[in-house]
């Protein structure tokens, strides 16, 4: 509570008065100072706002629509965001059309078929640029003004990426109105075995904005948020602290600074791996209330970071771009994580296991737009240069596998497990530690030119130049052994547009990506990293749609993304320690999507879309792996589907009512892929899951919402954890209700 009174003191200082203005992102004109705008209430749950922006400037850095640009980018507004009631950003998933949850921390997510883990900083970036505040869980929403997914392959303009796409949270920015509000949110559980009471959560969430001095040059927002949640699952919490200062001051009318600062705190139930699936059969996965930890084993974190960026515009229409970002993190988790289950099929075999890991991020990104003519010829034209060091400092303290014994009191039983007869963590070998710092110093140039050839065509043009260098350093267990190696890469990616009336475009594209693999990584006779880098390339054709006075937004993609040069996990050859790898092959991914925003009345909005994404691995290039061939990609959907609406009572005695619905169905998903050794799969089954809400705003003023999650019940799986397969299977939400109000205090 000491977080909101601090918010509210500073924002009580502020006073009332003065027009709205955005502050700026890099790139966009600075907003006039004073007069000539409306004024408007902030954080408005309102049926008017679009659900789908048609902003497209994470895929282009420049500002652009959706209708210019070659690619797949949808825009989440914060209208659709409070019409869901998200706190995360993993909440989102599911309404996101081609992308679906992964794992257990922030950065497991499929895109297109194609997963990220926490290795891939560029997976979720803040404001375009890399490094989020924190690896556990998933991003809060309360200081997202917006979400943009851009899919396919974006190395272009941002680095070494995967070749599915990456999400893009776009952070409140200060205003120059005085505006301030208080969101409340309460949530418990209604099914899944627990009753509405047995485990409940609570959201407190505070946002100020406004001028801080007469001519509304230097604006300020505070957003802050504090979290104690219970979960489902037995035994399992969430508390959590957020707070993020921003100023923007407009220097001149043509130069704006800005600067944010970001403070996350977090301490949950340490539950790295989840549930587990006997033989890969899904059939036989316990409760999902089921845990696996002991009741003291928890998980925390702390993290931080700084974002200054500068814009300058001249006369000539050019925007000089400069941007800075620095993230600092420490988390220290301690607890049992599942190993297998044993021969008998009952029993869980667990590891007693510390960690305590440091990330350090810090990048730069600088770059010049420029829109000019050359005959009757329109370019808009960018150049940048990025450069970037990343470091990792991961201690393992605790790293012993219990023994392979169904009565040892290490391990428990999968469907019944007791826990307070285990011995402490203390009490057990450390068994294999080490200390494993990484550096990683990534650079890269590039260039993209949007040129108009005509009114109906448009062609553009990008290149990329990048080198990435990567250090490990053993600094723990002899031998301290150090590691480096070194990639390049140029990348080009081609679009064309033809415009045959100014409400369509149709569009054809080429893109590419890489990844260079962990310098950690070794193969079976312990040789360090002697791979190639991973290198995506992707073709797509569409359609976007803006019709019936953009009431109506479509687009229509259809694409072929194929990544090579995959590794996959071996066993090692004797006498060699530690995972190792073999270069699988390539996996492949072709599909379809179709995404729509339509507001058929003041009153009625939809938004939905549907997806096939058929990805595999598609080429191997040893005996050992051959099996692999032809199997589904984990957490990938062969067919999934989302649908929401929101429909608001315009008068009469329902007036102020909204009413929201809304369901998202996955087909079967794997949850593990097969080996020479063992070719059995785990497949995930299909599911459906339909959600409802109220919306009323009381007095005119107060925004209430009654969220009814999972409101069948349904019993599905999100997905599995990125490298525990079987054995790290994440539920889905039960029956949930969420009730909140959003409380304006000027």
């Amino acid at each position: 509570m000491n977080l909101l009174a601090m918010a509210i003191m500073l924002g009580l200082a502020q006073g009332a008065g003065a027009e709205e203005a955005n502050a700026p992102q890099p790139g966009e004109p600075p907003a006039t100072h004073a007069g000539g705008h409306d004024a408007t209430t902030l954080d408005a749950v309102t049926v008017d706002a679009k659900f789908i922006a048609q902003g497209a400037k994470s895929a282009m850095k420049q500002e652009l629509t959706v209708m210019e640009t070659p690619y797949s980018v949808s825009g989440y507004g914060d209208a659709f965001m409070k019409a869901i009631e998200t706190t995360s950003i993993a909440d989102l998933y599911n309404y996101m059309t081609g992308v679906r949850r992964g794992g257990n921390s922030g950065y497991d997510i499929s895109i297109r078929g194609f997963k990220t883990t926490q290795a891939d900083k560029n997976a979720i970036m803040v404001d375009g640029m890399p490094g989020v505040a924190g690896r556990f869980g998933s991003p809060p929403t309360f200081a997202a003004e917006g979400i943009e997914v851009v899919k396919g392959p974006a190395s272009i303009l941002y680095g070494a990426a995967q070749p599915g796409g990456f999400v893009n949270i776009i952070t409140k920015k200060p205003k120059a109105q005085s505006a301030a509000l208080i969101d409340v949110r309460a949530s418990t559980f209604a099914g899944g075995g627990l009753s509405a009471g047995d485990a409940n959560g609570y959201n407190i969430g505070v946002d100020f904005t406004g001028p801080l001095d007469a001519e509304q040059r230097l604006l300020y927002r505070l957003v802050g948020e504090y979290t104690d949640k219970d979960g489902f699952r037995r035994g399992s919490f969430d508390e959590g602290k957020y707070i993020a200062p921003s100023l923007s001051w407009h220097a001149t009318d043509a130069t704006v600074l800005n600067a944010a600062f970001e403070y996350r705190t977090r301490k949950n139930a340490y539950d790295n791996n989840q549930l587990v699936a006997p033989d890969k059969d899904a059939s036989r996965i316990a409760d999902i209330r089921t845990r696996y930890q002991e009741p003291g084993d928890v998980a925390d974190e702390k993290a931080w970071s700084g974002t200054l960026s500068m814009s300058h515009y001249f006369h000539n229409g050019g925007t000089l771009n400069l941007a800075t970002r620095s993230v600092r993190g420490e988390d220290h988790a301690r607890g049992f994580d599942n190993v297998g289950v044993l021969a008998d099929g009952v029993t869980l075999r667990r590891r007693a296991r510390g960690q305590l890991n440091k990330r350090n991020y810090d990048y730069f990104d600088g770059n010049f737009a420029l829109p000019f003519n050359t005959g009757a010829m329109e370019h808009k034209f960018i150049a940048g240069v990025t450069y970037g060091v990343d470091t990792t400092d991961f201690e393992r303290l605790q790293f012993y596998d219990c023994p392979a014994v169904a009565t040892h009191p290490c391990n428990v039983n999968v469907y019944n497990p007791v826990f307070g007869v285990t011995p402490p963590l203390s009490s057990y070998p450390t068994g294999p530690v080490n200390r494993r710092f990484t550096r990683n110093t990534s650079a890269g140039v590039y260039v993209s030119d949007l040129v108009s050839l005509s009114d109906s065509w448009k062609l553009n043009l990008g290149l990329r130049y990048a080198r990435e260098k990567q250090r490990t350093e053993e600094r723990k267990t002899p031998p301290l052994t150090v590691n480096s190696t070194s990639s390049t890469a140029v990348l080009p990616t081609v679009g064309v547009l033809f415009h045959p009336t100014p409400a369509w475009t149709l569009y054809a594209s080429y893109a590419t990506s890489y990844v260079p693999q962990a310098a950690g990584v070794q193969d079976a006779a312990g040789n360090p990293n002697p791979f190639d880098p991973q290198e995506g390339r992707q073709y797509e054709v569409g359609a976007k749609t803006e019709l019936l006075d953009n009431r109506l937004t479509a687009t229509l993609a259809v694409f072929d993304i194929e990544k090579s040069n995959t590794l996959a996990s071996i066993a090692c050859n004797a006498g060699v320690g530690g995972t190792c790898s073999q270069q699988v092959g390539a996996e492949r991914s072709k599909g379809a999507e179709l995404e729509l925003n339509f507001q058929a009345t003041d009153n009625l909005q939809v938004i939905g879309g549907i997806a096939y994404t058929d990805a595999y691995v598609s080429k191997t290039y040893a005996a050992r792996t051959a099996p692999l061939v032809g199997a589904q990609l984990t957490n990938s959907a062969l067919k999934s589907a989302n649908l929401w609406l929101r429909y608001d009572f315009p008068e009469g005695a329902l007036r102020n009512l909204g009413i929201g619905a809304g369901a998202s169905h996955s087909s079967a998903v794997a949850g593990s892929l097969p080996t020479l050794a063992d070719p059995r799969v785990l497949l995930l089954p299909s599911y459906t899951v339909a959600d409802v809400a109220f919306y009323y705003k009381l007095g005119g003023r107060y925004d209430l919402t009654l969220k009814l999650g999972n409101v069948f019940d349904k019993r599905y799986y999100e997905g599995v954890n990125s490298t525990t397969n079987e054995n790290g299977v994440v539920p889905g939400v039960p029956r949930n209700i969420t009730f909140s109000v959003r409380i304006p205090l000027w």
